[in-house]
């Protein structure tokens, strides 16, 4: 009769532990994220943000996903770096050690990502990194940099997208660019990239740097201008291209430019004194919303979920491409490598599989990602073109 009892008794207790409805618990997926979610430098990592959170919501609330006949569920950890590099090597410290999280998104700033990497860099072999600092294209590939994977595509080379805005600004009848980005990090990798690709293409170059926090922007606008350049190219983010597209447009500088960060925005405010916008975007969501399914349905997904009726469409495809599609493409590797815990197999499964999203996502021999973008140049009063581009 004990015996009968305790065993009554141990059932009931088992009975209890389960899930309402009598579900199978779910063990939990840590997804991390190291961006900048505040201050001037929060485009990129606020959207990334975003994106990473649009996902996880939808994963969960579809039941999760299921690896090697186990349920899992995700959880993402998001500490805002506020682009400080002391603050992100903290964090991604937290999230390895004291969370245990193997999959880690960002950081899309290189000055960030310089900070992490030696730290990184020990921890090889324990979990992936995915992000989009420019700096990070050349650590690709290197010994003990295995964790990395750029969820961005590259500039240079033969899919690089920087290289083929190029050909189309060649197209235009460019002969001479002026160059104006900011005096950092970043900003000097900017420079080598394009020097040779403008070289390359018969277009010439000539360059200037402005410290960061500068609002005032005459005086290199005035030396660049003093070129006569046919299109000034600046970067890098939206916070600085506002100030500098009005103020080259106000002076009469400048009415033609090429970028290859930052939105359409800056020009559409000031598309009254601009006779060519020509600018880089992963997706022209305007145009890709009246065409594509899922893009529609991103959309809605976005407004509903964010409880808003406006859409964000100059920053959107940063939310979208670097992290939305790339969380799906990561649990999706994990279904196919049939673990959530060995990042060599998983990372084997990313790199070997074309992701089909609101992007076709591949990622290259080096771990670098390739994905179709949109050329889009904006005329004076705001019309705009947009251009499909399908690397190969």
């Amino acid at each position: 009769m004990g015996m009968r009892r305790s065993a009554a008794l141990i059932a009931a207790a088992a009975l209890a532990a389960l899930p309402a409805g009598g579900a199978v618990a779910q063990e939990v997926v840590k997804i991390g994220q190291i961006e900048a979610q505040t201050g001037p430098l929060a485009t990129y990592g606020w959207m990334g943000y975003q994106g990473v959170k649009m996902a996880v919501d939808e994963i969960n609330r579809a039941g999760g996903f299921t690896v090697a006949g186990k349920k899992y569920r995700l959880e993402q950890i998001s500490p805002d770096t506020r682009a400080n590099p002391q603050e992100a090597l903290i964090q991604l410290k937290q999230l390895l050690e004291n969370d245990k999280v193997r999959f880690v998104f960002g950081p899309f700033l290189t000055n960030v990502f310089n900070g992490i990497e030696p730290y990184a860099t020990q921890n090889n072999g324990k979990f992936l990194l995915m992000g989009g600092a420019t700096a990070m294209h050349g650590m690709l590939g290197k010994p003990n940099h295995d964790y990395l994977l750029r969820t961005w595509n590259w500039d240079a080379g033969q899919s690089g997208f920087g290289q083929l805005l190029v050909d189309y600004l060649k197209k235009q009848g460019a002969k001479k660019v002026a160059m104006l980005f900011q005096n950092d990090a970043f900003g000097k990798v900017a420079v080598d990239i394009y020097s040779p690709i403008f070289k390359q293409a018969g277009i010439e170059l000539q360059v200037e740097l402005f410290e960061p926090g500068t609002k005032d922007f005459s005086a290199p606008l005035a030396k660049l201008g003093a070129g006569k350049p046919d299109y000034l190219f600046p970067g890098y983010t939206d916070a600085v291209l506002y100030d500098i597209v009005r103020q080259a447009t106000e002076t009469g500088l400048f009415s033609r430019f090429f970028l290859v960060r930052g939105s359409l925005a800056p020009g559409l405010k000031n598309k009254e004194a601009i006779d060519d916008y020509i600018a880089y975007l992963p997706k022209y969501f305007e145009e890709a919303e009246k065409k594509e399914p899922k893009v529609k349905a991103f959309v809605a997904a976005y407004k509903a979920f964010f409880k808003t009726s406006d859409f964000p469409y100059d920053q959107a495809p940063l939310c979208s491409s670097s992290c939305y599609d790339h969380v799906y493409m990561l649990v999706e590797a994990m279904k196919r490598a049939g673990t959530v815990d060995d990042v060599a197999k998983i990372k084997k499964e990313l790199m070997s599989m074309t992701y089909s999203g609101l992007w076709n996502i591949r990622y290259d021999s080096t771990g670098e990602a390739v994905f179709d973008f949109d050329v889009v140049h904006m005329k004076k009063g705001g019309v705009v073109t947009a251009t499909h581009v399908q690397p190969k």
